[in-house]
């Protein structure tokens, strides 16, 4: 049997994409098998930034392109389930309630994978009609976090809805032995710009000019605003995150970014043993539970700070690098999360 991913394709590799190469190489139970159709955006459009204003005949176009591939695999006869990864944009529910009615036609089932936080994107009157029709179209809901689910249950409660996280291949995991005393090196991964929580790292830098902040990512800011002791890396492959990741003593993710839902970066991070500062935001705090790390309660220099020297510790980094370490192993392992897909599957089958 075969499950239909509606979701970008890298490159890019991050986020939403990321996540979909890895569902195509994993290996799922019950012989189910994974095929995407690519609904990355065309024309040059970036997701972040001033390139990412949309051209209404190139999203048409692209639409065009997403419904033909995706009736082309629903005449395949293993095709069972269609599973559509959007990040509930009033666009991409617009879009996915077409696909979802083409599912439909070929009597197939249809699930809709929120890759966000639901209530920080249907904000609107208009928006919160598009996720009901959409969701009213879905055979069940998956989603990545708890205030999501709280979002399913108020507008839509008789839905079936799964949490389920991201996964980090089993292999990936990295029990780390050695501590330095001392914090030297904070390392982040993710788009360099202000709504992942780069003008926080600023602040943080300057207020600890002798610590190396590292940034892995495609830079969307003027990088004469960092201080000297800000490593603009820019886009790296996994094998240069894993490496940096290594060499770090914190992780930071400070993101606001209305389209997060459950990070990736942070995952791997926890996935690295490395302690987590957070904003408690999407799933953060879901991850890390104020036990692999410290959340912050709100967004504010003072309390960075403040998190930055209570991991100064290395007893503390000791603990919260362990705890990290065994709730990715007992929670987000690919075997486990990509079970909880196929359970999924069969139950709406």
């Amino acid at each position: 049997m075969k499950v239909i991913l509606l979701a970008p394709l890298p490159p890019p590799a991050g986020g939403i994409a990321g996540w979909t190469q890895r569902m195509t190489e994993v290996k799922l139970k019950n012989q189910w098998q994974v095929k995407a159709v690519d609904e990355k955006v065309i024309g040059g459009r970036s997701v972040f930034g001033k390139e990412s204003k949309r051209n209404l005949l190139t999203e048409a176009k692209r639409c065009f392109i997403i419904w033909h591939n995706l009736s082309k695999e629903l005449k395949q006869m293993d095709s069972k389930v269609v599973q559509s990864c959007i990040p509930a944009g009033t666009t991409s529910m617009l879009r996915e309630i077409v696909c979802a009615l083409i599912t439909k036609l070929h009597r197939k089932k249809f699930i809709v994978h929120f890759r966000c936080t639901l209530p920080n994107m249907v904000k609107t009157k208009a928006s919160v009609i598009l996720f009901k029709r959409l969701v009213s179209l879905s055979d069940c809901v998956f989603i990545l976090n708890k205030a999501s689910d709280k979002f399913v249950k108020k507008h839509a409660p008789k839905t079936k809805r799964f949490i389920i996280p991201n996964f980090i291949e089993s292999s990936s995991l990295y029990r780390r032995e050695e501590f330095r005393e001392n914090i030297e090196v904070l390392t982040y991964v993710g788009g360099v710009i202000p709504e992942k929580g780069c003008d926080l790292i600023i602040s943080l830098a300057k207020f600890f000019p002798s610590k190396k902040f590292k940034l892995i990512g495609k830079i969307g800011m003027n990088e004469s605003m960092f201080p000297d002791n800000v490593i603009l890396l820019g886009e790296q492959p996994k094998d240069i995150v894993q490496s940096e990741l290594k060499d770090s003593d914190v992780f930071l993710f400070l993101s606001r970014f209305s389209g997060e839902g459950f990070s990736n970066a942070l995952a791997e991070a926890m996935a690295f043993s490395l302690p987590c500062i957070v904003s408690d935001w999407a799933a953060n705090a879901d991850m890390v539970e104020n036990k692999g790390g410290i959340v912050l309660s709100n967004y504010s220099i003072k309390e960075a700070i403040n998190a930055i020297e209570t991991l100064e510790s290395e007893k503390t980094r000791r603990k919260c690098s362990a705890w990290n370490y065994k709730k990715i192993l007992n929670s987000y392992t690919d075997t486990i999360v990509t079970d909880m897909y196929v359970n999924a599957y069969e139950e709406i089958l």
